[in-house]
């Protein structure tokens, strides 16, 4: 959001607070913006049939849900592996089921499969795999990453990978991507890594770019950020994905 823009909104609320306070607004504002944007997107779509999302508080938030969405539809990925069961993947699992592609969701919590399994409609399926959660070393730091999610993956090729679980560490958070950017990408690939926001998702970020870099390999990146901030990562091919909003 450009500063006229910010300005204007806060013209508009007549707020003169403090600026910590000043940001929680314009946050709000931009969630808003994106939430009116992502219902007016899938208004019409043919294969996002159910479109009751419930984003927030832990769960992605409408600027995540929007990309999503974007990418989905726009870049129309075959191989997707998302880290994390929710919101994100009533969206995915129709996407897959709709176009016959290739879906899977890693989650470790089998009482919350149960119920997303329960809850959600039954005219798409949902290819949810259990890893359980286990604590490794990472250059000095405990981080929490999926067991065996290594031989899970194996040679797989994936030309979406959406990262939003487990839950985050303090360093080195979600490190599993860091393995999978050297070894499961498709040449054309994307990468939706959440939270990143934080210290730990940054670290983890920080890993995969070295990797790129030392290895030459052309990629692009944008911070999206309403509630929460989320980095999409592509290669060269899918600019596009990096200017999906202001």
């Amino acid at each position: 959001m450009n500063k006229k823009i910010r300005k204007f909104l806060l013209r508009i609320l007549n707020y003169t607070g403090i600026p910590a306070k000043q940001d929680n607004i314009i946050k709000l504002l931009k969630e808003n913006l994106y939430a009116n944007r992502f219902n007016s997107s899938i208004q019409d779509s043919n294969w996002l049939k159910y479109k009751s999302f419930s984003p927030g508080g832990w769960a992605v938030d409408y600027s995540f849900l929007f990309v999503l969405y974007k990418i989905l539809n726009d870049m129309q990925p075959s191989e997707i592996i998302e880290f994390g069961l929710g919101q994100s993947s009533k969206m995915i699992h129709q996407y897959s089921t709709y176009f016959k592609k290739n879906a899977v969701t890693i989650e470790h919590d089998e009482d919350w499969v149960k119920f997303f399994i329960k809850d959600k409609q039954g005219e798409y399926g949902a290819n949810i795999h259990i890893l359980n959660l286990q604590m490794i070393n990472y250059k000095g730091f405990e981080t929490r990453t999926y067991a065996d999610v290594d031989d899970f993956c194996s040679d797989k090729k994936f030309d979406l990978l959406v990262i939003d679980g487990p839950r985050g560490s303090e360093h080195y958070s979600r490190s599993q991507l860091i393995n999978m950017a050297k070894n499961n990408l498709s040449d054309s690939f994307c990468i939706i890594f959440d939270d990143t926001d934080r210290m730990g998702e940054q670290e983890t970020l920080a890993e995969v770019y070295s990797y790129f870099n030392d290895h030459q390999m052309d990629y692009c990146s944008k911070t999206y950020s309403s509630l929460k901030s989320f980095t999409v990562v592509c290669s060269k091919d899918l600019f596009f994905l990096t200017t999906l909003s202001d």
